[in-house]
């Protein structure tokens, strides 16, 4: 399979796009620990999200599928059954991490597996606080997957500052903790994506949260709840900054998530002048959503700053992209995160920028990107993805300002995250095939 993305003369219309992958991966998860029938809807159908429903089945959990829902029947916090075979997360660090904090709770053991880049990412970094928390867990001897959880004597609340902004991290330590004994509080450098703690407020957990700090305190029961999914604001992301780069375009997109924690790439957009509305706002259950409005823009340069990054990380590489048709040099502090996510998102990139004849440099911890502005017309070329689906989407968008065209390696990998990405992208007018 290969896609090839070419030159477009603008896009427009009207889409609305998929449910929010990681609020999809926690509306799972809390619908099965809640007590009684919960109600998804629009919930993301990506391979990531797919596995964790899928090892929620495993672990004895009911989900059926309904018309366009999903109704999922909770067992309660400890009601998951054994596994007879290893849970099987694919891609996704979301799903498995999330799930170690969950598991770390029950009274049986588990193994959870990944596919071959999962098994490279690092999991020292869930593993430290969930065994000062009393939990049996352990990787391998890198701290990689695969994963292994026994039963432990008793889970405690923690008081944990953390290393690094991660909300994967925060939410493992979370659903551990509603088995714990105490309280827990987090503390974070940064601020990270809430969902977790906005999903567990929904669902009846005593929990407060601000920028920075979280505290949940002990709670029972999660009630059961209706979900209607907002779209993904990552995947958003791709045709906003499609639009903003090609010419004469004009597109709207649908009940978007706007959760303040994860529109740091539109605020930075908006700064380097991009035509950008947003409007009809309303909210799904506790998670902000609102339409948006993008039309072709003239962009500046942008400053990332390491403050920005946490809540920017899976934006990164399509800001990349903005910023080769931005005027002036644009720079992006501490990102070194980006080397331990599905690829080492920085190198990949780099590639690509060589390929596309952007000047670029690293200094430091400090990347900088050379922008040609409005005009600039990237040549022909192969872009590799490293079976990565955000470097996969970010030169699917290059593409459409190439001269010609570019073609894009193992194009299947976007259905990690974004399986409707190439149809909803014709829809709008962007000039994939597929071949």
């Amino acid at each position: 399979m290969k896609l090839i993305s070419k030159f477009s003369e603008g896009l427009h219309g009207e889409i609305k796009i998929p449910g929010d992958k990681s609020i999809s991966h926690r509306a799972l998860l809390c619908s099965s620990i809640s007590e009684g029938t919960s109600k998804i809807s629009n919930l993301q159908e990506s391979e990531d999200v797919i596995n964790t429903l899928k090892s929620l089945k495993q672990l004895g959990i009911n989900i059926i599928k309904k018309s366009d829902s999903y109704y999922v029947e909770g067992k309660g916090f400890r009601g998951l059954k054994e596994s007879e075979k290893k849970l099987y997360f694919g891609n996704s660090g979301t799903g498995i991490r999330l799930m170690s904090g969950l598991l770390s709770i029950q009274n049986f053991s588990s193994i959870l597996t990944g596919d071959e880049s999962l098994s490279k990412r690092p999991m020292k970094r869930i593993i430290e606080p969930l065994l000062k928390m009393g939990a049996n867990i352990s990787g391998s001897n890198e701290d990689t997957l695969p994963l292994r959880i026994v039963p432990s004597k008793k889970i405690y609340g923690i008081n944990y500052k953390m290393p690094v902004a991660s909300a994967q991290v925060k939410s493992a330590i979370l659903f551990a903790s509603l088995g714990a004994q105490g309280d827990t509080k987090i503390i974070e450098k940064s601020v990270s994506r809430d969902h977790t703690e906005r999903m567990f407020e929904y669902f009846g957990a005593s929990i407060t949260y601000s920028e920075k700090e979280t505290t949940l305190r002990e709670t029972d029961t999660f009630t059961s709840q209706n979900i209607e999914i907002p779209g993904d604001f990552s995947s958003a992301a791709f045709f906003i900054i499609a639009a903003l780069i090609s010419k004469n375009s004009d597109i709207t997109l649908k009940e978007v998530g706007m959760n303040p924690s994860r529109i740091a790439l539109l605020k930075k957009l908006i700064q380097m002048g991009g035509d950008i509305k947003v409007f009809n706002h309303s909210s799904f259950g506790k998670e902000p959503v609102a339409d948006v409005n993008v039309k072709s823009s003239s962009l500046n340069s942008c400053e990332v700053t390491s403050d920005d990054v946490p809540n920017l990380i899976d934006e990164l590489p399509i800001l990349f992209i903005a910023s080769c048709f931005a005027d002036g040099i644009s720079s992006f502090n501490e990102i070194e995160e980006l080397k331990h996510k599905e690829s080492d998102r920085l190198k990949a990139m780099q590639n690509g920028l060589d390929k596309m004849k952007i000047k670029h440099f690293l200094d430091g911890n400090v990347f900088c990107i050379e922008g040609m502005g409005k005009g600039y017309k990237i040549p022909n070329f192969l872009a590799e993805t490293y079976y990565d689906h955000r470097i996969a989407m970010s030169f699917a968008i290059a593409g459409l300002n190439s001269d010609s065209s570019i073609e894009i390696a193992k194009p299947e990998c976007i259905n990690t995250s974004f399986p409707e990405f190439i149809e909803l992208g014709k829809k709008l007018g962007c000039n994939f095939e597929i071949s």
